[in-house]
């Protein structure tokens, strides 16, 4: 059903509250989270099917939901957003670990509110979402025996905010189906290398560890029990400003059968 105004400004007064914006998206009848990255400007490098009826998709670090969503729209028959329980159990360093324990029991909530949980809410409940949900879980804890298998696992550029990448692509392994795909991107170094190049990148206030060249990737997919390549592809990410750059690698990856 179409929105009312009192609805449109309802929705507008419900995004205006959030000041932590991921994802720029467009929730109709000219409302838009302020996010940094518009990433409808780069489904094409995805190479996402047309259409996911009938599957299940694992959203690895789902953040304020872009591709969540995105993915409910192909018609997948369950989205599954993983997403971290707090902002306090990223891998951060001991320095920005000692100052944000520091901060009061309020604080550390109103950091979760902002950053982990309001804003996907507000765009489900925009979108009358009803096949997404999500769980709190740190990339480690992915379990095949607890979830199940996926048709489709996607991590969109969180690797780099991993310690242990490798461990991460592992776990994601273990809950894609056989006859299922990984997708993934990362931010990239050295795109032309030959050398499976991994460059450390670590901000002790930034959580970033690692960017892989495109041959780290492939190869660590491959050691990780993922048997082929697809749909490889290159392109630079820019946030709204257009200031930031973040050369990007994205993959498809088919699990080794047998």
């Amino acid at each position: 059903m179409p929105r009312t105004p009192q609805q449109i400004q309802e929705l507008r007064a419900k995004v205006a509250q959030i000041q932590s914006w991921y994802h720029r998206i467009d929730l109709g009848d000219g409302v838009e989270t302020p996010g940094h990255f518009r990433m409808t400007d780069y489904l094409a490098h995805y190479h996402f099917p047309a259409r996911l009826d009938g599957m299940r998709v694992l959203d690895v670090g789902a953040s304020t939901g872009f591709f969540a969503y995105e993915f409910e729209r192909r018609g997948a028959a369950e989205v599954v957003a993983v997403e971290l329980p707090s902002w306090g159990d990223h891998d951060w360093t001991p320095r920005y670990r000692r100052e944000f324990e520091q901060k009061s029991s309020g604080e550390k909530q109103n950091i979760d509110r902002e950053v982990m949980r309001d804003g996907f809410a507000i765009v489900g409940e925009a979108y009358g979402s009803t096949r997404v949900r999500r769980i709190w879980k740190a990339i480690y804890d992915l379990r095949a025996s607890e979830l199940g298998q996926f048709d489709i696992v996607f991590s969109g550029a969180m690797l780099m905010h991993v310690r242990d990448p490798i461990l991460g692509i592992q776990r994601m392994r273990e809950c894609c189906k056989d006859d299922g795909r990984l997708i993934v991107s990362i931010s990239t170094t050295m795109p032309d290398a030959q050398e499976p190049i991994a460059r450390f990148v670590g901000e002790w206030n930034q959580c970033n560890w690692w960017q892989m060249s495109p041959r780290a990737l492939d190869d660590v997919l491959k050691c990780c029990d993922f048997d082929r390549i697809e749909n490889r592809a290159t392109y630079t990410l820019q946030d709204v400003t257009g200031q930031f750059h973040d050369p990007t690698y994205v993959c498809h990856a088919l699990p080794r059968r047998g």
